[in-house]
Order: C-alpha cells, then sequence, then structure tokens
C-alpha cells in the first residue's frame, strides 16, 4: 500500500466513517467444479424505497452522459445488450449483466470516492459516475477490455441526478466476466485505481487494498475445528462445530462483511454445476441480509435505515441473471440467450407483481 493510499485511508477513517452511511452492499465471485462462473450481490439502501425495476437495453442504443450544469459528455451506441437492475425509475443501472457474460455491481463508497473534476475540453470522453455501469455494460465484453478502457475516460460526480435519487452517491465498482476475471474499480483523491479482486470479495469503504490488509487481522480463521487441549490434567475441548472460525465478524459493517465474504467463498465446497452454484450463493448471499430496522443512521428520533432490498446472482457462462426482494424471496431470473437485443427502446419491468411472498401451498399433498 502506497503512501498516498495510507494517508487517504486514515483520513476518510476519520472523516468517511464519522458521517456514516446505512447503505450497504456485499458482493462475490466464485466459479464451480464444470468451470461456471457465479457473480452474486446484494443491494442495501436506506435513503428511499428504490423501486428497482429490471431495465432490458437492446444493442445501438443511444447514450449520452449527463454531467450536470447544463453539460454533457461522452455519447455511444452500444455494441453489446444488456439487463440491469436501476433505482428510482430511472435509466440507470447499479447492477447488470450483458450478453457477453460482464457483469458490472455499483457499491457505496462513502467518505473515500472523489472523481475527476470536468474539463471543457475532454467532455466526449466524460461520463457521469451513475452512468459508469451503463457504460462498461454497453461497450465491453471482458475485464481485459475494461482495465485498458477505464484510462482513458474521466469519471466525474452529477450533484443534480443524485438529487433524484435522494442523497449523494459515492461508488465504486466490481466488474467479473466469464473468464473468471474480477477488477475493483475505485476513484479516490481524482485518481483512478484499478485493483484485481483475487480474494473473491468486495463490500464498501474503506478502500479494496485496505480491506486486503484487513485479512491479515484473520489469518487464525479456518473452517477446521479446534484441536482439543489439555491444561493439567484439565481437558479444554471446543464446545461444538464451528470452534475453527471462532473471531470471524459477525456485524454488518463494511470490513466485517469483506471478512465474511471472503471467509464464505474460499471455504465453501465447490458447486459441481451452475445449478448447485446458483444455490450456494443464495445460501451466501443469505447471510448478508439486513432486516429493516436492525441498522440505523442518524439520532435515535431521526434516522434513515440500511435494509437489503434485493438481491443478484449472474451466471455469466451460461447468461443467466437470477434475482430477489425484500418483498417476495423466491428466485425468479433472466435467461439472456432467450432475449432479443435488436429491438430499439429501453424497456423495465418491476422486480415484483406484488410485493408479497409466493408461498406454495403443500397441505393437499399428504397421502390421503
Amino acid at each position: 500500500m502506497n503512501k498516498r493510499l495510507i494517508a487517504l485511508t486514515m483520513a476518510g477513517a476519520l472523516a468517511g466513517f464519522g458521517a456514516g452511511s446505512a447503505d450497504a452492499c456485499t458482493s462475490m465471485i466464485f466459479k464451480a467444479e464444470d468451470g461456471t462462473r457465479i457473480y452474486a450481490r446484494t443491494m442495501e439502501w436506506g435513503a428511499s424505497d428504490l423501486k428497482s425495476e429490471m431495465m432490458l437495453v437492446h444493442r445501438a442504443t443511444s447514450f449520452s452522459s449527463a454531467l450536470g450544469d447544463g453539460k454533457t459528455g461522452a455519447a455511444w451506441k452500444n455494441p453489446y445488450g444488456f439487463v440491469g437492475v436501476n433505482g428510482a425509475g430511472l435509466a440507470y443501472a447499479t447492477d447488470g449483466m450483458n450478453e457477453a457474460g460482464l457483469t458490472v455491481g455499483a457499491l457505496f463508497f462513502p467518505g473515500f470516492a472523489k472523481y475527476q473534476e470536468v474539463k471543457a475540453d475532454e467532455l466526449a470522453t466524460t461520463v457521469g459516475n451513475v452512468d459508469l455501469v451503463n457504460y462498461i455494460l454497453s461497450n465491453f465484453k471482458t475485464v481485459d477490455e475494461v482495465r485498458q478502457a477505464m484510462p482513458k475516460i474521466r469519471v466525474v460526480r452529477n450533484a443534480e441526478i443524485e438529487k433524484e435519487f435522494g442523497m449523494p452517491l459515492p461508488l465504486h465498482h466490481i466488474v467479473s466476466d466469464a473468464t473468471g476475471a474480477s477488477i475493483v474499480i475505485e476513484y479516490m483523491d481524482g485518481q483512478l485505481s484499478v485493483t484485481d479482486n483475487k480474494v473473491g470479495a468486495m463490500t464498501n469503504s474503506p478502500g479494496y487494498d485496505w480491506h486486503l490488509l484487513n485479512l491479515r487481522n484473520y489469518a487464525n480463521l479456518t473452517p477446521q475445528a479446534a484441536r482439543p487441549r489439555e491444561i493439567d490434567g484439565v481437558s479444554l475441548a471446543p464446545f461444538g462445530a464451528g470452534s475453527g472460525m471462532l473471531g470471524l465478524p459477525g456485524d454488518f459493517t463494511p470490513p466485517s462483511r469483506f471478512v465474511r465474504a471472503v471467509a464464505f467463498v474460499n471455504t465453501m465446497i465447490p458447486a459441481k454445476n451452475a445449478a448447485d452454484a446458483v444455490n450456494a450463493a443464495s445460501v451466501m448471499l443469505n447471510n448478508f441480509d439486513i432486516p429493516k430496522g436492525l441498522v440505523r443512521e442518524g439520532t435515535p428520533e431521526d434516522f434513515h435505515l440500511g435494509y437489503t432490498q434485493w438481491s443478484v446472482i449472474a451466471d455469466m457462462s451460461h447468461k443467466v441473471y437470477y434475482y430477489w426482494t425484500m418483498y417476495d424471496r423466491r428466485m425468479r431470473s433472466v435467461d439472456l440467450s432467450k432475449l432479443d437485443f435488436a429491438g430499439k427502446a429501453i424497456s423495465s419491468f418491476p422486480l415484483d407483481k406484488v410485493r408479497t411472498e409466493d408461498i406454495q401451498d403443500r397441505s393437499a399433498d399428504f397421502p390421503h
């Protein structure tokens, strides 16, 4: 970790953590034995009901990035169609997968995200930060392509769009593809940082490098049970299963969720195929669900909540995008191979037809 990053981390720990945020997300990536690549994440948001929709963006859709103050940045037509989950009824994907199997997730990054400045002579290569998911999914099919492209654009904040979401949007991004490559994109102090995601997890603040360093505090964790010991004839045996993971943090702070996600991904029994991998991902994601009311930011009298509004799983190998919501935990899917990406306009549908749990009544299945 270089001196600049250490200074940023310490400053953020003092300034960003003090401000706090109840908006949190957790993401993971892993591979099944048959080679299937899986990306999964939760979406926590407390400022409002996101009222998220599933968007279908066709090939050759015309985009232009609004930068605020009447300025318009990069304009493009996408060579790749994609699906994504938006927020606040706006056509900005917060997460998604394109027809090449590339996935992008935007996660909250408060206290640390600081974007580049708008330059009048570089508007044609400038993208608003809330447009970045759309931009990447539109234009690239591999992580390597994204890695090469990021230094060629400027990414800036658009305060006008943030008002429509109801709060500032400091973000960082995880990008993964069907080869298993994954990177984390962050802007700190106006500088771009692109880091290989080697441990298969990402959460929120501080920066990704800090989380990697913090893992050294948990080098003792192991899925194996602790061995019994004896002191002067007194047997000291674990009370039960899980003793090797004693010390695994269970709270919902970003550092703790990062450690927990790394532990889950790197100790799981490899899934045999895509179906097993999707099931394994859903089980792991369930451990990061935040019930509405458990996490509050502000004073006891005036606060906003952080809670899990939806979760997604992307099978990047077979191009299937799964999701469920806080209202209905039944898993639903969008198979990109069944979609027509040759349409003309962005279309969408609400994640839930009805915000009620889809419970199957099995009472009549007992033998008569």
